[in-house]
């Protein structure tokens, strides 16, 4: 996507409020949940990011992101770290469509030019009543609350679309997704099989 395209886009603009304080009214989605435009949010450090659905044209944004993610970021968000990313990666992470959905985090540097800092996806379970989802911050964007925005997006959505539940399985020693799903509200709970993932989950009724 081109600077010049994004710069002459008029966006709302938030400060870094818990998203569960915001009006509802304020968001609007399309009729499979998505969002129909993008938001720009002040975080808490005064950097500034614009929010929007996911498009097939952001691969290469998402692909610089991911592949510039320190290890323990990356193997908190793979479960077990990424090397290269594939095509085939890329259509999953870019896919938006009745069974997914899928938000990203931009910010403009001086040059004008874009850079995605922050990705946030689900995928709905067989049955249609579930979906699992992830969230992943670019590493110099880590705890100035952008995870906790992208995490609302895919509850709003969630909740639009329709379905039960939302969760997410991480690992056990990712502390940071621990107090941002519990400060949404999401419980956690061990998996019996496998001491070193924890399973997240939030009920949308």
């Amino acid at each position: 996507m081109s600077s010049t395209a994004r710069t002459s886009q008029t966006i709302p603009t938030r400060a870094s409020t818990p998203p569960s304080t915001m009006e509802s009214s304020s968001r609007a989605y399309s009729g499979n949940g998505r969002e129909a435009g993008a938001f720009r949010y002040t975080l808490s450090d005064g950097r500034q990011v614009a929010i929007r659905p996911v498009q097939a044209s952001d691969g290469n944004m998402e692909r610089e992101m991911i592949e510039s993610l320190s290890p323990d970021s990356s193997r908190m968000r793979f479960l077990g770290g990424i090397g290269r990313v594939t095509q085939h990666l890329m259509r999953i992470l870019t896919d938006n469509d009745a069974q997914h959905e899928a938000f990203i985090a931009l910010h403009e540097d001086e040059a004008g030019t874009m850079h995605a800092v922050g990705v946030a996806n689900f995928a709905c379970d067989p049955d249609g009543h579930a979906c699992e989802c992830a969230v992943v911050v670019a590493d110099d964007w880590q705890n100035v609350g952008l995870g906790k925005l992208l995490l609302q997006e895919l509850v709003d959505a969630a909740k639009a679309d329709g379905l039960d539940e939302i969760y997410s399985i991480e690992s056990a020693s990712n502390s940071a997704i621990d107090h941002v799903a519990r400060e949404l509200g999401f419980a956690c709970k061990a998996d019996p099989h496998d001491y070193t993932t924890l399973r997240y989950s939030l009920s949308l009724h």
